[in-house]
């Protein structure tokens, strides 16, 4: 598993993830009893991409396709598209479709983000991309007025970081739910700027929280950072290989 996030305001794109690959394996005890074992297999890990300086990609769920990390699939499918030049919204339903010619179809999400040229000008576009579900899905839908929106939206492990932004109640001693304090995100007036801190904070919150709790550690390593603009995409922070 993963986890990533994708955040979209007036000014550009941001899009974050971390670096753990997971593998699951089952044991088998003495007495019998299987155990089901989540093992962290690398650190090193690529789960956002860019396509020709313009077209982001972020993938989480399942790692592995064939025993092959879903990532050399993903570099291939952006290496065969190099000669040409698709919208936002033809690569996102080229990818659901590529990744459903598999057998069988891996359980893996994407976030495919960028800039389509309509006839109003560069359109911000959002999509999430299920293969299994053969679903692709537009997230930044506009207000009712035609103004493009602000938010996030997120893939993977996203259960602590739900529990931090949405509502919670607490039971009193009489047995009845008690709101406590609640302060929505106010997502329309983040800058560019507060998407990237919002984007590191929600992993980094996210891989600290695993590390204390008793469950799998399925996100975790360093956290990569694109920014995608009109006119540019920048990679904010990005693993590079080194030599140890």
């Amino acid at each position: 598993m993963s986890f990533i996030i994708t955040l979209y305001t007036r000014d550009g794109i941001v899009m974050a993830s971390d670096s753990r690959v997971t593998i699951n394996s089952e044991q088998q005890t003495p007495d019998g009893k299987k155990l089901l074992l989540a093992a962290g297999m690398s650190d090193s890990n690529n789960k956002t991409f860019l396509f020709q300086d313009k077209i982001g990609i972020s993938t989480f769920g399942q790692a592995d396709i064939k025993g092959a990390p879903v990532s050399s699939f993903i570099e291939k499918f952006i290496r065969e598209h190099e000669s040409e030049d698709p919208s936002v919204s033809e690569f996102a339903n080229d990818l659901n479709t590529h990744f459903r010619t598999f057998d069988p179809i891996p359980d893996v999400g994407f976030h495919v983000a960028g800039y389509d040229d309509t006839e109003y000008g560069l359109k911000q576009m959002v999509y999430q991309v299920a293969p299994l579900h053969d679903l692709v899905q537009i997230k930044n839908t506009d207000l009712p007025n035609g103004d493009p929106t602000q938010g996030a939206a997120w893939g993977g492990e996203g259960d602590i970081l739900a529990r931090l932004i949405q509502p919670v109640f607490s039971r009193d001693e009489n047995g009845d739910y008690q709101q406590l304090p609640f302060f929505p995100i106010p997502w329309q007036f983040f800058t560019l700027q507060d998407a990237i801190d919002f984007a590191v904070y929600a992993i980094r919150t996210t891989i600290d929280s695993v590390r204390f709790l008793p469950r799998a550690k399925t996100v975790g390593g360093p956290i990569d950072v694109l920014v995608i603009k009109p006119s540019e995409s920048i990679w904010i922070s990005k693993k590079e290989l080194t030599k140890n």
